[in-house]
């Protein structure tokens, strides 16, 4: 099919939310379709700009909560966030929630769940009118990295609240009777504002349990914690998020209407965070999916880093700003890294022509000698040599003898 990498584009930008690379998708596909002679196709794809701009602009700009679902004081950029009363500390950090409105990047359905969640959250008649109310409380669990602090402040953005976030583990005290304190001075300053306050690090409190001093404080702390969280549900919306799921206790887990998984990306959410973070450079699509294949097992946050790595190494590197030269610049970056449990990431930081017979052989990955080239600057005909040199095979044997 003619044009179908930009089309494939397009679908990636609208899968994705971003409204920004969908009309910059778009234009590429109106200048392609300019170039064919195809003026009349080009019209109405303007046509349909045009109208996608008007409805837009009758749109509200950002989704306002029901004033019947949060309660509070209007909390504003001056106003002092509770202090831990011994050592002066700031209980909480307060933030205004503004600048990328865009949806993060899922796995699976995620997204779904998310957006499920805004509009019970934004549309309180509704469920009222069957009985029900919102839900208030959101569990966000799964490893370091993955995006659930992410996910908290896009869903007080949407909701057009400041986020209060708060660490757990900064809330216990070495003072005998403080930490309890600290937590119901905390909800009371979450309660008194309208917010959503996110409890990060939540499986501290779990690890407290392992220690047999202090019993009795524990067992105090834990239940002025669910009482709070018990509370809070007349006030407002409540997150908590947790990297070691397994630690909590039962009874924290009922407080928790709903509990959302966060993972390692899959491979269409892995191209989606690369053509995102490589922006402003509009990478082809070979070259997305060359970096996915790459970055396999990583984490939303590794694969940001790592992108925005290989950008700082291609604008100093005086190459091209196309797929060849973020080709070197992800080998550069991997080659600097010390150690790689990924093969496809440990054979292009070694050796890039070895990379090339790699992926020229790997019949999952399907990518043809011609997209090969595009991503990586390699002629057809040495392409294929590689391909046939399957000079891959000898890193592979090397990995797996030591």
């Amino acid at each position: 099919m003619e044009h179908f990498a930009v089309v494939q584009s397009i679908i990636r930008a609208g899968l994705a939310g971003d409204r920004e690379a969908l009309d910059k998708q778009v234009m590429r596909l109106c200048e392609r379709l300019e170039k064919a002679g195809e003026s009349k196709e080009v019209a109405t794809l303007h046509r349909l700009r045009a109208a996608a701009r008007d409805t837009q602009e009758m749109v509200p700009s950002r989704v306002e909560m029901s004033r019947g679902q949060v309660s509070g004081e209007l909390l504003e950029p001056g106003i002092n966030a509770p202090i831990d009363r011994e050592t002066g500390a700031r209980l909480c950090s307060i933030d205004f929630q503004s600048g990328d409105k865009r949806a993060p990047v899922y796995s699976g359905g995620v997204l779904d769940t998310v957006e499920g969640l805004l509009r019970e959250w934004t549309n309180e008649s509704a469920l009222q009118a069957v009985g029900v109310s919102p839900t208030r409380t959101l569990l966000i669990y799964g490893p370091p990295g993955a995006g659930k602090t992410v996910t908290a402040h896009y869903i007080a953005r949407r909701l057009n609240l400041p986020l209060v976030t708060a660490r757990i583990d900064g809330l216990i005290s070495s003072f005998l009777g403080t930490t309890a304190r600290n937590i119901a001075n905390l909800f009371d300053f979450a309660n008194r504002y309208a917010c959503v306050l996110l409890l990060d690090e939540f499986d501290a409190l779990a690890k407290l349990r392992d220690d047999p001093q202090e019993i009795g404080e524990i067992k105090r702390v834990v239940n002025t914690l669910l009482q709070n969280l018990d509370l809070r549900k007349n006030f407002g919306v409540t997150i908590a998020i947790t990297n070691h799921d397994r630690l909590l206790d039962p009874a924290v887990w009922r407080r928790f209407e709903t509990q959302l998984q966060l993972g390692e990306p899959d491979e269409s959410a892995r191209e989606s965070l690369i053509a995102r973070f490589l922006q402003p450079i509009d990478a082809p699509n070979s070259t997305l999916r060359v970096f996915s294949y790459c970055l396999a097992g990583r984490t939303g946050a590794d694969i940001e880093r790592i992108c925005t790595a290989a950008k700082r190494t291609l604008a100093l590197s005086g190459e091209s700003h196309d797929g060849p030269g973020l080709f070197h610049a992800l080998s550069s970056v991997l080659a600097r890294t010390p150690h790689h449990d990924h093969v496809p990431a440990r054979i292009l930081a070694t050796d890039q022509e070895a990379f090339v017979s790699l992926i020229a052989n790997d019949g999952a990955l399907s990518l043809k000698q011609t997209e090969i080239g595009e991503a990586t600057g390699y002629g057809q005909s040495r392409v294929s040599d590689l391909k046939k040199a399957k000079r891959h095979l000898l890193l592979m044997e090397a990995s797996h003898a030591q």
